[in-house]
C-alpha cells in the first residue's frame, strides 16, 4: 500500500530556530574530492542529512557530482579533473562548496521533513518466525504483547539505505525497545526477518549473518534487481507494520 511522495523539495527560506547547546554542523574535506557534512547527535540530523541531500540532487550548484545521506551525515563528490579538464577548477570549487555547505547545513535542520511514500509491511510476531521475541521481552521488561505492540504503534522513516541491496535502516523505534545488538551474531538471519537494535528496527531482504533481535517476518520481498526501482523501500519513506497471524503469512510467502 503506497502513497505518492509529498509534491516540491525546494529549500524552504525560513529563519534559524534557537538552537540548545548542540554541536554546529561539521563540514570537512574527505580525500581530494569529497567533502563530509556531520550533524552530530543533533534530533534532526537524519532529516537534515535527507533534505540537503535532495536538494544537491535536484540543484547541484555547479559543484556536486554525486551526494549520498546518511544517518547523521551526508557526503558529496566534488567533480573530478577527468570531468573538469582543469586541475585548478578543482580547488575552486571546493572554496565554493565548504561556504555553501557551511550554509545550507545549519539552515537544513530547520527545514520541514520531507516525507516519503507510506507503506503498509505485513508482520508476523509468531514462532517460530520470531525467535528472539520473548529474550527481547524479558530485556526490556515488558510482555510478548507489550513489545508487538510497541512495535506496531512505532511510526518508522527509513533513515538509510546500506549494509546490503535493499536493507532500509528504520529510525523511530519506540524507546521502551531500545537494546544493544547480541552478544552473539547470527551466521545467518532468515529473509524477511524484522529485527530491532539500538533505536532502529529493519527487515532483511535476504539471508545473511547478522547481530540484530528477530521479533518477526515480513512476507514481502524486498528487492528485486529486475525491477526499477530495485528496492521496495527508498530513504525517506515511512513504514508501519501491519500484524498478520501466521496461516497468512504462509500463505503471503508462498506467493514471493
Amino acid at each position: 500500500m503506497n502513497r505518492p511522495p509529498d509534491a516540491g523539495l525546494s529549500a524552504p527560506k525560513q529563519s534559524l530556530k534557537k538552537e540548545s547547546k548542540l554541536p554546529a554542523p561539521q563540514v570537512s574535506a574527505c580525500g581530494d574530492q569529497w567533502m563530509m557534512v556531520d550533524w552530530h547527535e543533533h534530533p534532526n540530523a537524519n532529516q537534515a542529512a535527507r533534505n540537503l541531500a535532495a536538494l544537491l540532487r535536484r540543484e547541484p550548484q555547479g559543484f556536486c557530482a554525486e551526494v549520498v545521506a546518511g544517518v547523521r551525515t551526508m557526503a558529496m563528490r566534488l567533480p573530478g579533473v577527468s570531468d573538469l579538464q582543469d586541475p585548478g577548477q578543482t580547488a575552486q570549487w571546493r572554496e565554493q562548496a565548504l561556504a555553501w555547505l557551511t550554509e545550507k547545513a545549519k539552515e537544513a535542520l530547520c527545514w520541514p521533513a520531507l516525507k516519503g511514500r507510506l507503506q503498509i509491511l505485513q508482520a508476523c510476531y509468531e514462532a517460530p518466525v520470531a525467535p528472539d521475541l520473548p529474550h527481547v521481552a524479558e530485556c526490556c521488561g515488558l510482555s510478548v504483547s507489550e513489545v508487538i505492540r510497541h512495535h506496531l504503534d512505532s511510526e518508522f522513516v527509513a533513515e538509510v539505505i546500506g549494509f546490503m541491496p535493499g536493507f532500509a535502516y528504520l529510525g523511530g523505534l519506540n524507546p521502551a525497545l531500545k537494546l544493544p545488538r547480541r552478544d552473539s551474531p547470527r551466521h545467518k538471519v532468515p529473509k524477511g526477518s524484522i529485527a530491532i537494535a539500538g533505536s532502529q528496527s529493519a527487515v532483511y531482504p535476504s539471508a545473511t549473518p547478522g547481530g540484530w533481535h528477530l521479533i518477526g517476518c515480513c512476507p514481502l520481498r524486498l528487492f528485486s534487481p529486475l525491477k526499477d526501482p530495485a528496492a521496495l523501500i527508498q530513504e525517506g519513506d515511512q513504514i508501519r507494520f501491519e500484524r498478520i497471524g501466521l496461516e497468512v503469512f504462509e500463505s503471503l510467502w508462498s506467493q514471493r
